[in-house]
Parts: C-alpha cells; sequence; structure tokens
C-alpha cells in the first residue's frame, strides 16, 4: 500500500499486494537471461509502526557479533517502497515481448520497431538487487560481518514480497504492539501532530491524528498477516518480548544466529515514566479502527 493514502480501504491493499505478486511472477516468466541468483541470507526486521520494540530486537539480534543489521537507514528515502512500485506496472498486458531484446533473437537494429526495447527481464531484478547489496551487504561485510540485516518500522507486505523475491534466502521477523500501548508511548515521546519521525512519506504525508496513526497500523497489521504464512516470518509481540515470555534465542537460532537476547533486553535504553495518558475514549477509538489488526496478533481488547 502506498504510505500516505489513508483512504485505501483494507481490502483494496491486499488487492494490490496480490497485483504485485503477479507483476513479480510476469517478470520472472519473461526472463531469458537469468543472473547469477542471490545467495545472501540477511535478515529483515519489521515494526508495525512505531514504539514496538524494534530497536529493542534489533539490538538483541547483533548480540549474534556475526550480523550488522542497519536501523532505518535514512529513513525519509523510504527507498524500498519507492522500488517497489514501479514494478506493479508490470501486468499480463505489458509489457509484451517486443519490450525484451532477448525475445527477438532476428531483430534487425536498424530497420525493426527499437523504441521501446529494453534489457531481458532477469537484468532489471539483479540491479535491484545490486542496489541494495552496494548500499547495505557490503558495507557491512567490510567492516567484518558476516551476515547483514534491516530493521524498519514502516515496511508492509508489499515490501516483504519484493524482498523475498530478490533474496529468496532472507529471513523475516515482525515485531508487534498493542496499538492503544504504542500510541500512548508516542504521546510521551514527542508525537504531537505532524511530529518528527510519525511520517508516512517525506515530505509531506504525516500521521496528523489519532485516527490517522489507528488506520495505518491497522493496514500494516492486515498487510503483514496476509503474508506471514506464505513467506514463514517469524513474529513476536512486543509485549511478551519484554516480559520474557518469548525465547527469542530459539527464533534467532532458527536463523543461523547465536543470540543473548537477555542481554539485550536488560539494558534498559530511554525509558516509560509516561506523563501523557491517555482517554477512555481515545483508547476505545483506536480499538474500533484496529480491531481486523488486532485479532491477527491476538490482540483482543
Amino acid at each position: 500500500m502506498g504510505y500516505g493514502d489513508l483512504s485505501i480501504e483494507p481490502d483494496a491493499a491486499l488487492d494490490r499486494l496480490e497485483r504485485l505478486e503477479r507483476s513479480l511472477a510476469v517478470l520472472d516468466a519473461a526472463t531469458r537471461e537469468p543472473q547469477a541468483a542471490a545467495q545472501d541470507d540477511p535478515v529483515f526486521l519489521a515494526s508495525i509502526g512505531w514504539r514496538s520494540g524494534s530497536t529493542l530486537t534489533q539490538r538483541a539480534l547483533m548480540t549474534d557479533p556475526s550480523i550488522l543489521v542497519w536501523g532505518e537507514p535514512l529513513a525519509h528515502l523510504f527507498v524500498l517502497n519507492r522500488l517497489a512500485e514501479p514494478l506493479l506496472g508490470i501486468s499480463d498486458e505489458w509489457p509484451d515481448q517486443s519490450h525484451w531484446l532477448s525475445h527477438r533473437p532476428d531483430v534487425d537494429l536498424t530497420r525493426d520497431w527499437v523504441a521501446t526495447l529494453a534489457p531481458d527481464a532477469g537484468h532489471l531484478k539483479a540491479a535491484y538487487r545490486a542496489f541494495l547489496d552496494t548500499w547495505l551487504a557490503a558495507p557491512a561485510r567490510q567492516r567484518g560481518f558476516k551476515r547483514w540485516g534491516v530493521k524498519q518500522v514502516r515496511w508492509t507486505g508489499e515490501d516483504a514480497v519484493v524482498l523475498r523475491w530478490l533474496y529468496p534466502h532472507c529471513r523475516f521477523l515482525v515485531i508487534v504492539r498493542h496499538p492503544v500501548s504504542a500510541y500512548q508511548s508516542m504521546r510521551n515521546f514527542g508525537f504531537d501532530p505532524p511530529a518528527y519521525n510519525h511520517l508516512l512519506k517525506w515530505p509531506d504525508d504525516w500521521i496528523a491524528s489519532l485516527d490517522d496513526y489507528a488506520r495505518f497500523w491497522n493496514q500494516m497489521a492486515l498487510s503483514w498477516g496476509s503474508v506471514i504464512d506464505k513467506l514463514g516470518a517469524a513474529w513476536i509481540r512486543y509485549e511478551d518480548f519484554v516480559d520474557g515470555r518469548i525465547d527469542l534465542d530459539t527464533i534467532g537460532a532458527s536463523f543461523g544466529l547465536t543470540l543473548n537476547a537477555e542481554a539485550a533486553r536488560a539494558a534498559k535504553v530511554g525509558g516509560s515514566n509516561y506523563q501523557n495518558m491517555i482517554t477512555a475514549a481515545e483508547r476505545a477509538r483506536i480499538n474500533e479502527l484496529t480491531a481486523p489488526g488486532r485479532q491477527l496478533f491476538s490482540y483482543l481488547e
């Protein structure tokens, strides 16, 4: 779903996700010159919105010294989302085979139609991956890390689908917090809409109200809920992690990491001495607008 467009209904956003999956399948089917497959197995950490424990989880993942997990690098750029969006232009109807040079072995470059000639679809996929490899993977290796990852608080299921397309061996960990608790934490850490960091898309689209936040959270939850099983993603609730009810070390082991999550959990960063409380009416409104997404992650009230 496009960041900043909170008018998109949840069903429409899921339809868009299906379109994206079809677009990627069309590109793969059009490939005649496949490039080397990615062997990397990055870890992608996604939080459903802000104040939900993504940084705590990021630090826990890096208790394994073999991995560097970048933290929302240059977030205003929304790089992955903006890279993924053009791929929605690919469909069963377009482009036809005349666009791909690899589909036209007998083309006469001086006499035939060449106005829309493009390299093979496999090169497009490789170029997408090369950008992320150069920007994120190579710098991690230059610092001595064998593996790399990224954490984000605005990724959707769409972004996850593109990442798995580019990196078939990647792993996903999703962390979620009850939207009422997350919103209350936001209120106590600078959220006075519109506020710095509570940005949907630079420079104009912000979370500007409680309703904006709740709709954003619900869209994110539904988007991730639609892909978690098919991607084999692990997910945890913030409340379970901080209370010690989740064994993140075991999840890390399934990713090939040796973690000491308790060390990260015990290191207090920031604080939660809340001065700004939310009203019963605000709580009820958030719960009303997030009911479908909350149910997916076992938040029943």
